[in-house]
């Protein structure tokens, strides 16, 4: 095999990968790893003197070869992206649970920094007796208790939808003005 042809085998898969942004890591695995097991079989074939057996069986082994090694590449961009969602969602400020109040008790947060991130965040709590007993167990001290009773009645509830409800506007034209008139009876030209 002359230097053009070899420069040509090793060339084929770099203008494959060029040509292909749509195709998937495992598609373009396949294509690369075939055509290189290929090129690799062939030069290995040719030195036995079987070049296309050995090109046949290198693009199989090549092609299998670069599917899987695609495959875990999808995969593993896969996972990525859904713990990027994952840590979009949890960047989200919503509203505040009890246990969230307990965790930054526990941890040590003032009680100011608490209180405020229960405004800001807008948290409604509906405490029982028992869920105050259990908060003061865990370590909330009663500054923050009573700002969790007080939500109770300071938040109007908010009411969420999954599209805007929109009501239809009705138009309607003004009654044309009455236009008066009269009869009368006549006989032979007079009024009565």
């Amino acid at each position: 095999m002359n230097h053009k042809e070899l420069v040509g085998v090793f060339m084929m898969p770099v203008a494959f990968l060029c040509g292909c942004s749509s195709m998937s890591n495992t598609e373009k695995g396949v294509g690369v790893g075939g055509l290189l097991g290929a090129g690799t079989g062939a030069l290995i074939g040719h030195a036995t003197g079987h070049t296309g057996a050995g090109a046949l069986i290198g693009a199989g082994v090549g092609a299998v070869s670069g599917g899987l090694i695609g495959n875990a590449v999808d995969e593993s961009e896969k996972k990525t992206e859904a713990k990027i969602a994952a840590a979009a969602a949890a960047a989200q400020p919503g509203p505040m649970g009890v246990t969230d109040v307990v965790q930054m008790a526990q941890a040590h947060v003032t009680d100011e920094l608490i209180i405020s991130q229960i405004r800001s965040t807008h948290s409604v709590f509906q405490l029982s007796a028992n869920d105050t007993v259990w908060l003061k167990q865990q370590g909330v001290s009663d500054i923050v208790i009573q700002e969790m009773l007080a939500t109770a009645n300071r938040y109007p509830r908010r009411i969420y939808s999954a599209a805007p409800v929109y009501q239809p506007v009705y138009v309607v034209e003004p009654p044309p003005p009455v236009v008066g008139f009269g009869f009368g009876y006549t006989h032979y030209g007079r009024r009565w």
